[in-house]
C-alpha cells in the first residue's frame, strides 16, 4: 500500500510530462516555440543560453524583463477507457473471495469452512470497463522574471532568471476522472549564471539552479491487491483468498528544494567575415527533489455503501523524483532581415528516479467493514493485520513514470525585423510524450505548437513591450482519455515588459 498511496501524492509525474513541463517562459520563447538558442538575446538569455549575455547590441547595458503568462485548458467532456491499460489498471475490479482446504485429515473441518465461506462471503462485481468524466477548464496566471548584467572585466556578464520550470492544475470530475479529481502542482527556479565572451566568436557560461515544489492533491484510486488468511473452527483448516481492488480516497500535501547546474556554448564560426551564423548548444542537470509532506487516505475493500473493509490511513510523505536532464543544439542564421533559427531538444526522462515513495509513522484507524471482526478484536489487532495487509497490493500497477522513454522535439522559429523598432515572430515544434500509451497514469500525447508574437521597441530602445500567444495541440486517439471534442488544447498567452539602463 505504500505505493498505493504514493500514485496521489505522485500526481507530479504530470509536472515532467511532454504536456506539462514549461519550456516557453518569455515573451520571445512562446512566440518562437522554444526555437530560442542561438538566437537568444536580452535578459532572458539568462536563462535560454547564458552564453550569449556578453553579445548583442546592449551588451553594455543592464537588461531586464518582467513577463507574465496566462495558460488557458479549455473544459471538455471525455471517456475513460479502462481497456486500453494494462491488465486495465485502475478501474474496479470488484471483490472475489475464494476458499481451499489443507490437505490430510485437516481439510474435513476445512470443507466445512470453505462451504460457508462460499454461502457467506461477499462478492462484489466489477465496475464498468468504461466510464465517462469531465475535465474542468484550467486557468493559470504566472509572473517570470530575468536580469543580465553589461559586460565587466573584459567579457564577463552575470545573469539571473527565477521561472516556472513545471506545473499542473487539474479538477476533473465523473466516475472516469476521479483518479485526478484536483490536483495542483508548482514549481519555482531560481538560476543564477556567470559568462564569458572570448572575442566576438566565442562564449561559454556556467549557472546554478535552484528549484522548489509544492503539491495539493485529493484522487480516487482503485488499487489492485491480495490477501490471505487462515480459517477454520476448531483450528485453521482453510486459506480464504480475497482479490479484486481497493478504492483509496486520499489527500495530501508536499514540498521539497533540489539543485542542480545548467552550462551553454555559443560559437559564431564564421565570426572573422560575419556574425550572421551562430551554433549554441545548452545542458540543464538534472535536478533531485525529496518532497516531504503528509496524507490522510481511507481505504475501502467491496462497496462504498457495505465495505468489507475500510480503514482510515495517515503518514508522513517522502517521495523523490529526478528532473530530467536535457540538451539542446540551434543554429541560427540571419538571411537580411529574417532571423531562422533550428533547434533540436533531448529530454532524458528515462534517468533516475520518476516518483519512488515511502512512508513514514504510519497510523491505521477506524478500521470496520463486514470481515473486521476477522482481522482482531482490539484496535492494536486490527492495525497490525492492515500493516500485514499492505504486502498484498500491486504497487507497481499503479506507479506513475514507469517505462518512461527519452524524448526529441524539433523546433524552427522565424524572426522578422518589420521596422528598426518592431519585430515579429512565428514558430512550429513538434514535442513528443515520453509516456507509454498503455500505461496507467496521466495521459499524455505527442504536441503539436503552433505560435506568434511582436516585439516593439520605444524611448530610445530603453523599454521593449510586447506580446505572445501559442496554442499546443494534442491528439489523444490513441490515449485510454478520450476527449469528445476531439484534439486536446494548450493555450499560453504572455505580455512582457523590458527595460535597459
Amino acid at each position: 500500500m505504500k505505493k498505493l498511496f504514493a500514485l496521489c501524492v505522485c500526481a507530479s509525474g504530470a509536472m515532467f510530462a511532454g504536456g506539462f513541463k514549461l519550456n516557453e517562459h518569455s515573451l520571445n520563447s512562446i512566440a518562437l516555440s522554444s526555437a530560442y538558442v542561438a538566437g537568444a538575446n536580452g535578459a532572458d538569455s539568462s536563462y535560454y543560453n547564458p552564453a550569449n549575455m556578453g553579445f548583442g547590441k546592449f551588451s553594455d547595458k543592464h537588461e531586464i524583463e518582467v513577463s507574465t503568462t496566462w495558460i488557458h485548458v479549455p473544459s471538455f467532456d471525455f471517456t475513460t477507457d479502462f481497456t486500453k491499460i494494462k491488465n486495465q489498471t485502475g478501474r474496479d475490479q470488484g471483490t472475489q473471495v475464494s476458499c481451499k482446504p489443507v490437505a490430510g485429515w485437516d481439510g474435513l473441518f476445512g470443507s466445512v469452512t470453505c462451504s460457508l465461506v462460499d454461502s457467506f462471503a461477499p462478492k462484489v462485481e466489477a465496475g464498468p470497463a468504461s466510464a465517462k468524466g469531465h475535465a474542468n477548464a484550467t486557468n493559470f496566471i504566472y509572473p517570470e522574471i530575468f536580469y543580465k548584467s553589461p559586460t565587466f572585466w573584459g567579457g564577463f556578464n552575470i545573469g539571473l532568471s527565477v521561472t516556472a520550470p513545471s506545473g499542473m492544475t487539474m479538477d476533473w470530475d465523473g466516475v472516469g476522472g476521479e483518479f485526478l479529481d484536483y490536483s495542483f502542482i508548482a514549481m519555482v527556479e531560481v538560476n543564477p549564471s556567470i559568462s564569458y565572451k572570448l572575442g566576438n566568436w566565442l562564449g561559454v557560461a556556467v549557472g546554478g539552479r535552484a528549484v522548489y515544489g509544492m503539491g495539493d492533491f485529493a484522487n480516487t484510486l482503485n488499487v489492485p491487491y491480495v490477501a490471505t488468511m487462515q480459517q477454520g473452527l476448531p483450528g485453521s483448516h482453510a486459506t480464504v483468498t480475497t482479490k479484486g481492488t481497493s478504492t483509496v480516497d486520499q489527500v495530501s500535501s508536499t514540498n521539497g528544494i533540489g539543485f542542480g547546474y545548467n552550462v551553454a556554448l555559443t560559437l559564431k564560426p564564421l565570426a572573422f567575415w560575419t556574425d550572421s551564423l551562430v551554433i549554441s548548444a545548452t545542458y540543464r542537470s538534472p535536478v533531485h527533489i525529496d518532497f516531504k509532506g503528509e496524507l490522510s487516505a481511507i481505504a475501502i475493500t467491496g462497496k462504498r455503501d457495505n465495505p468489507i473493509v475500510r480503514a482510515q490511513m495517515d503518514a508522513d510523505l517522502i517521495l523523490s523524483t529526478d528532473i530530467p536532464p536535457v540538451l539542446q543544439v540551434g543554429i541560427a542564421q540571419r538571411l537580411g532581415r529574417f532571423l531562422i533559427e533550428a533547434v533540436y531538444e533531448r529530454n532524458f526522462w528515462s534517468y533516475g528516479d520518476k516518483f519512488e515513495f515511502q512512508y513514514q509513522n504510519q497510523r491505521f484507524s477506524n478500521i470496520s467493514g463486514s470481515m473486521a471482526s476477522q482481522m482482531g478484536s482490539t484496535d492494536e489487532a486490527r492495525a497490525k493485520f492492515m500493516e500485514n495487509m499492505m504486502s498484498g497490493a500491486d504497487y507497481d500497477s499503479v506507479a506513475i513514470g514507469r517505462g518512461w522513454k527519452d524524448t526529441n522535439s524539433y523546433r524552427i522559429g522565424v524572426t522578422y525585423d518589420v521596422t528598426q523598432k518592431l519585430k515579429a515572430m512565428a514558430s512550429f515544434a513538434y514535442d513528443e510524450t515520453p509516456v507509454p500509451k498503455d500505461g496507467f497514469g496521466i495521459p499524455d500525447a505527442n504536441g503539436y505548437m503552433m505560435g506568434v508574437g511582436v516585439r516593439y521597441s520605444m524611448f530610445k530602445d530603453t523599454i521593449d513591450l510586447g506580446a505572445a500567444y501559442s496554442m499546443t495541440l494534442k491528439d489523444n486517439r490513441e490515449s485510454y482519455i478520450q476527449s469528445d471534442s476531439g484534439l486536446g488544447k494548450l493555450q499560453l498567452v504572455n505580455v512582457s515588459m523590458a527595460c535597459r539602463f
